[in-house]
């Protein structure tokens, strides 16, 4: 699996779901909305109403924020709750 995240420098939620992300094996791209045109870019993958940040695609499908990434997660069976996992939760 390969997931963009589109973030901030300064965002703690985009550095918690790259960490989520990476502790589950997924490829990640970290692209700055600052920078060039990944605003633009992120708005085409998620939709003119995303305002906010972390925003995340895997393999070209759009997920969402960081507890819609989580969801995904789990539900592809990736992320579990339950102790002795990378993530503790």
């Amino acid at each position: 699996m390969k997931a963009i995240v589109y973030g901030s420098k300064s965002c703690v939620w985009c550095d918690r779901v790259s960490h989520m992300l990476e502790d589950c094996e997924v490829e990640i791209e970290k692209l700055d909305i600052t920078e060039s045109d990944n605003m633009e870019m992120m708005r085409e993958a998620a939709g003119e109403k995303a305002r906010t940040v972390p925003q995340v695609v895997i393999d070209g499908k759009y997920i969402g924020g960081f507890g819609e990434t989580e969801r995904f997660l789990r539900k592809e069976k990736l992320l579990y709750a339950e102790e002795g996992h990378p993530l503790g939760i």
